[in-house]
């Protein structure tokens, strides 16, 4: 029981404003949850058919030092174990009512796409303004991510026939939960995927389009040949800076340098200056993703985009005005 909890714990709503959404569904040998955006099922070797409130139900089991016997009554269900015993009130299952995966056309995963889904979720933006940029986007042969100031795309060779934007959620939810992972479907609104356990996790699709600029340039991209090296050290002199930075930092010929508060920080590092400019200048948090994947990467190309290049992912980020 606490195995099937613990996995479906992200598909269960927070807040209760639709009914059955702070609620796990058991029933047909299989535990439920939503929260409207996703929704994901877990096998459930018992019996019995009850909707139980989520927060509660969890708290409970988490005292049982042994597996409990769940005795379903009317409106209420009795846990209990030899040193504990609780009651739950619960509601009708009628009250539960989300679409599932009864007519989803099953493939297997393919090889490349969760790696592509792991390298592109630091590109994601958090800012909902524009709802292509809290989805990897996926096409025939390609995987995209933008936040507005760095675009990133992996190659994948074996994705065919789709066209979706795959919503932040539905990733993190995956990403999380990689073993045993092993089949997955979609159609024009919705995408699943299935564990070898049983288990299923179907999202909505969000609706909209990658921007067609941002993904020819992310496949132009692999031409580039960035030719500053992002060596183990640079990367680490880096982040020392860019992890303190409030904002803008600033890279050197010989230093990277940013402010934190009343302080200046900076560490030694050798890089690629601007032609005609003594620093090239950039967001500190939208650096940060890219060279944590770049093998190279053209910082003297400033002020235009530069591009990055890493193991099968590339693209470009735009720096600051000084």
């Amino acid at each position: 029981m606490q195995e099937a909890i613990h996995w479906l714990n992200d598909a269960l709503d927070t807040k209760d404003l639709v009914i059955g959404m702070t609620y796990y569904l058991v029933k047909d040998g299989s535990i439920k949850a939503t929260n409207g955006r996703l929704t994901a099922s877990y096998p459930w070797p018992h019996d019995g058919e009850f909707l139980v409130p989520g927060k509660e139900f969890e708290k409970v089991l988490a005292r049982m030092d042994e597996e409990p016997k769940i005795i379903v009554e009317d409106k209420k269900i009795k846990i209990r174990t030899e040193a504990f015993r609780s009651s739950i009130q619960t509601r009708p299952a009628t009250d539960w009512d989300y679409p599932g995966i009864e007519k989803a056309q099953w493939e297997l995963i393919p090889d490349d796409l969760i790696e592509a889904l792991r390298k592109l979720r630091p590109f994601l933006s958090e800012n909902a303004t524009q709802a292509w940029a809290q989805c990897v986007a996926l096409e025939p042969g390609w995987a995209y991510a933008s936040n507005n100031i760095a675009i990133a795309g992996v190659q994948c060779t074996s994705l065919k026939n789709i066209q979706a934007l795959l919503p932040i959620w539905a990733i993190d939810f995956v990403l999380s939960r990689t073993a045993n992972l092993s089949h997955w479907a979609w159609s024009d609104h919705y995408v699943a995927f299935g564990w070898n356990s049983g288990a299923w996790m179907r999202s909505q699709l969000t609706v909209g389009k990658f921007p067609e600029k941002a993904a020819t340039m992310i496949r132009q991209s692999i031409h580039e040949n960035p030719t500053q090296p992002v060596t183990d050290e640079f990367r680490k002199a880096f982040q020392q800076v860019a992890e303190l930075a409030e904002d803008t930092l600033l890279i050197f010929r010989n230093r990277i340098e940013s402010k934190f508060g009343q302080a200046l920080v900076f560490s030694i590092a050798d890089c690629a200056i601007p032609q005609g400019s003594i620093a090239s200048a950039w967001g500190a948090k939208f650096l940060l993703p890219v060279l944590k994947v770049a093998d190279y990467w053209a910082p003297d190309a400033w002020p235009k985009p530069a591009p990055f290049k890493g193991q099968n992912v590339s693209g470009y980020v735009v720096g600051r005005r000084m």
